[in-house]
């Protein structure tokens, strides 16, 4: 499911360039329910050794955006959007309850008014899906270096362990939202339209991310794809990465 919110403000809104943990403490704030909030926060859904917060989101989308250099900011002309995804309608419930109690928030020194919300559902019912990236799709394996160290490697969309790694995160998300597997043998990525000004590098706090953006064609189980819409694609998914949305083809 998607809950989109729909922001105002006065006059254009200055935001940090590295702003997605501005945006998942604005969500964890805004739950409604403190118990699910703490338990969102704190814990999460567990399967075996791992931890999923089972939601995702875009990157904030507004009518214009531009960099101010001599300040190092994001400039937003609003209306500012923010689409939020969740295969659990119970958190997305709570977070419509709770900006609108709020009525206004705070992303880092900005002030917003929420204006309205708008929710959908959309269903896959093929076994073929072509999406669009509304936030980075983040990929990654830790090694560890003869010293015994690990590090983080970032696949890119071009290499084959990317597909089959987003494969097996899309299972086990599938596994932990439905309680049972899903076929992800036969699951197929291909990026379409992806350019190497798709990579972006960015922060999450201090921690250096590297994802992609751009258009997708996925295809395998429905359920699978159904997944990819409602918990996201890849890895890092409640810190801002892998929220995408289906490419509807236009018509004649």
């Amino acid at each position: 499911m998607q809950l989109t919110v729909f922001f105002s403000a006065p006059g254009p809104v200055a935001i940090p360039v590295q702003y997605s943990h501005l945006v998942q403490g604005l969500i964890y704030r805004h739950l409604d329910n403190p118990v699910l909030r703490n338990y969102l926060h704190d814990q999460g859904f567990v399967l075996e050794k791992r931890r999923f917060k089972l939601f995702t989101f875009s990157r904030l989308l507004g009518k214009e955006v531009r960099y101010d250099r001599e300040k190092g900011c994001l400039v937003f002309t609003p209306p500012i959007r923010l689409l939020i995804c969740s295969p659990i309608p119970f958190i997305l419930q709570e977070l419509g309850t709770g900006f609108l109690k709020e009525g206004s928030v705070r992303l880092g020194n900005a002030r917003l008014e929420v204006m309205k919300f708008s929710t959908a559902a959309p269903r896959v019912r093929q076994a073929a899906l072509r999406v669009r990236m509304l936030s980075p799709l983040v990929v990654y394996s830790t090694f560890a270096n003869g010293d015994g160290k690990k590090y983080t490697y970032y696949y890119s969309p071009f290499e084959p362990r990317f597909a089959d790694l987003v494969a097996e995160n899309l299972a086990k998300k599938h596994l932990l939202i439905y309680g049972r597997s899903a076929q992800s043998e036969g699951f197929a990525l291909r990026p379409v339209g992806v350019r190497d000004s798709d990579q972006k590098v960015t922060y999450y706090k201090e921690t250096v991310v590297k994802g992609w953006m751009g258009e997708y064609e996925l295809s395998g189980d429905p359920g699978l794809l159904q997944v990819a819409l409602d918990a996201g694609l890849g890895a890092k998914n409640s810190q801002g990465y892998g929220c995408c949305i289906p490419v509807v083809e236009q018509t004649s």
